[in-house]
């Protein structure tokens, strides 16, 4: 992995305009390979792989400090919390086996853990239901009772939860949620951080915040702005000061 330069952030950024946050993870794993063959590997890392990268990368790009904030479910009081990236890292998020098994109710599943190209996939169901048994199609490679297969839906209910509980505990950097408690009410939850989603949103402003910067830039003194995107930050900013009113 390496880090981006601003160009390359740019790009990204506007090419992720439109798609879901799926898609953005894969983009912003993308700029940072060194491989463009790679990233159909990158689309086939489990989710909490995928995660555990997407924190690499945005410790390389914003730091490693965190500073996130959540509406109060109980009151709609606006909570934040600081926290840094080490503190969302699992040692588990690199030992995963590519096959996994779960045996229960006298049948064997052989399952593989979900990875972005289902949740691309699954971006096409039109409610709960029909996406758990998408999933559920997509990631379970064979289901054996005795000599008899299963089909991955005809699973009984309480086996294909068995399945789901099963792939969460295989995976957990996949599944990280914050516990907060609201100082006003006392409330507390535990709501999901996406980390794609979370850098995806520190990509916007950022990009915002530099185009402004460009724009400022290119006024003053009439350069290119690939020219002004290979500039140092510390550079960038002297001038940005001596064009200041």
């Amino acid at each position: 992995m390496h880090t981006p330069t601003p160009a390359q952030l740019l790009q990204v950024w506007e090419r992720g305009g439109d798609p879901s946050a799926a898609a953005r993870g894969l983009l912003l794993l993308g700029c940072s390979c060194d491989d463009e063959a790679a990233l159909d590997e990158l689309a086939a890392l489990p989710l909490g792989r995928r995660d555990a990268r997407l924190l690499e990368l945005r410790e390389r790009l914003f730091g490693s400090a965190i500073e996130a904030v959540a509406s109060c479910p109980q009151c709609a009081t606006a909570v934040e919390a600081t926290f840094r990236c080490d503190d969302l890292r699992l040692p588990e998020a690199g030992a995963v086996a590519a096959t996994l098994e779960h045996a229960a109710h006298g049948v064997r599943v052989q399952f593989r853990l979900p990875d972005s190209r289902d949740l691309l996939a699954l971006e096409h169901c039109g409610d709960a239901e029909a996406a758990r048994g998408l999933l559920l199609d997509r990631c379970v490679l064979a289901a054996q009772c005795g000599e008899q297969s299963h089909d991955a839906r005809s699973l009984p209910p309480e086996l294909q939860v068995q399945i789901a509980q099963a792939m969460a505990q295989a995976d957990p950097q996949a599944d990280l949620q914050l516990a907060l408690r609201c100082p006003d009410c006392g409330h507390e939850w535990q709501p999901l951080f996406d980390v794609a989603r979370f850098l995806w949103q520190e990509l916007h402003a950022w990009a915002l915040h530099m185009l402004r910067e460009v724009d400022t830039l290119a006024a003053s003194y009439h350069w290119a702005e690939a020219d002004i995107l290979a500039l140092s930050p510390r550079r960038r900013q002297a001038y940005l000061e001596l064009c200041a009113p």
